[in-house]
């Protein structure tokens, strides 16, 4: 839910759940017990909002975005829920450099060490990144403080490590704007953990990937296209992490995560990437009257398993992801019911994501992250699993169709696009296909790939 659906509900009738700690208070990390918990507060009067503390990590595009919302929101906040975040310490490169924010200067440091001793009742991490990341949530955590971060690197590669450490202090560890910006992927994974194990949940999960494929569809150039997305503060000056795969990879080992309780360090994923091939994907999606998304995906199979992807995929232009367009992102559960449970909104910039971190600061309980060890154990494994593929290649016919043959693929049609020509195959394995693209690889003839869900689209359809 985000913070302005949160907003346009009845306040909740106390902020008791909240892990302030009591002032100028310092703990012994070797001392098991805590002098708070998330149950320990009293409701705050109706004329008093209770006062809590927020030292921010980080006061860029998000940290920058959180500071204006709390500022904004701050009346809202203090009517519906009964509380006042009080900014107390701003962690930043430079202190001299002018933000055009509505803080005094004196909240900012660029003292890691200085920022750690600080006393706050919450510490929120939007640096990115693994190092001081890492530093900053571990050493909240183990001061007893609430943690939150968008970083999907850090909770990709340490999120169970650190949860057990909010767990063993009595705290929480929140990161529900690390997928999906504003689109609330992560609380509502949490609130189905106690009902109902999905049976898959696949969708856009990077938002500057998808505004570039909707500018290449509009007939912008790659150049073009990447160039508008960081004008508009959607892409890093290198975003190769988003056309590649690994931003949404590193999202996707989260989702699985809390939806089977697999360590996200263990989740295997096969990743295809949308460059250099995208602009040719978008052209030959165009020819099927389709369009290329790139879809992250972990899907249960028998036996207690779990394949996970993250791949173009050509789906019909008026089906849900097709009309997923520009930075939205976009997320169905497959719950085994009539429709899938879907999710969506803005997953790139400084505002959804800022917005994001706000819904995480007014949670007022421990997030549920980890599954426990009662409950059905999930592994992950290569996708054994048959899909139909596109394949093309700047080759001849003849020797592609030679190609395509000597691999043992079974192509349902050929067709051509320019220079590039095209097939799409039979149901076959990842391996299969694999050795099509190597063997047009050592051609020199530039090949590339999408899974091909037209005909899946047209069976749900019917």
């Amino acid at each position: 839910m985000s913070p302005l659906q949160q907003l346009q509900l009845d306040p909740a009738p106390a902020l008791r759940e909240i892990p302030i700690a009591p002032l100028g208070s310092h703990r012994n990390n070797s001392t098991p017990q805590r002098a708070h918990n998330w149950e320990s507060l009293a409701a705050p009067s109706a004329k008093t909002p209770r006062t809590v503390r927020v030292a921010l990590a980080g006061c860029g595009v998000v940290g920058g975005g959180l500071v204006r919302l709390l500022h904004e929101s701050a009346p809202a906040i203090a009517s519906r829920f009964g509380v006042r975040f009080d900014l107390t310490s701003v962690l930043v490169r430079d202190v001299n450099r002018e933000r055009n924010l509505p803080l005094e200067t004196r909240l900012f440091t660029n003292s890691l060490d200085g920022f750690l001793r600080h006393d706050a009742d919450v510490v929120i991490e939007a640096v990115g990144g693994d190092e001081p990341a890492r530093t900053i949530v571990s050493d909240a955590l183990r001061r007893g403080k609430k943690a939150i971060t968008a970083n999907k690197e850090l909770v990709s590669s340490h999120g169970d490590a650190l949860s057990a450490l909010a767990t063993e202090n009595r705290t929480g560890l929140d990161f529900g704007a690390a997928v999906g910006g504003s689109a609330p992927v992560i609380s509502t994974l949490r609130d189905l953990v106690g009902a109902s194990t999905p049976l898959s949940v696949r969708g856009i999960l990077n938002g500057t990937s998808n505004y570039v494929i909707s500018l290449l569809e509009r007939g912008a150039s790659l150049e073009t296209a990447l160039a508008s997305a960081r004008e508009r503060g959607l892409a890093e000056a290198d975003c190769s992490r988003d056309l590649d795969g690994r931003d949404a990879a590193a999202k996707l080992a989260i989702i699985a995560w809390i939806t089977f309780g697999i360590r996200p360090t263990n989740l295997r994923i096969r990743r295809t990437s949308l460059v250099p091939g995208l602009e040719r994907l978008v052209r030959l999606a165009a020819a099927e009257e389709a369009c290329v998304r790139l879809i992250a995906e972990c899907s249960q199979l028998p036996e207690h398993r779990v394949a996970a992807s993250v791949e173009p995929v050509i789906v019909p232009s008026q089906s849900a992801f097709g009309r997923t367009t520009f930075e939205e992102n976009r997320v169905e559960v497959d719950l085994g019911w009539q429709s899938p449970l879907s999710v969506s909104g803005p997953g790139a910039g400084g505002r959804p994501t800022a917005a994001a971190l706000l819904s995480d600061l007014l949670r007022i309980s421990p997030p549920p992250n980890d599954r426990g060890t009662e409950a059905t154990q999930f592994v992950s494994v290569a996708d054994p699993r048959e899909h139909q593929w596109l394949v093309a290649a700047r080759i001849n016919s003849t020797s592609f169709g030679h190609a395509v043959t000597e691999s043992g693929l079974h192509p349902e049609h050929f067709f051509s696009v320019f220079d590039d020509a095209a097939v799409i195959t039979s149901p076959a394995s990842w391996s299969s296909a694999q050795r099509l693209t190597e063997a047009l690889e050592g051609l020199d003839a530039e090949p590339c790939i999408a899974r091909y869900e037209l005909a899946r689209e047209a069976e749900v359809l019917q």
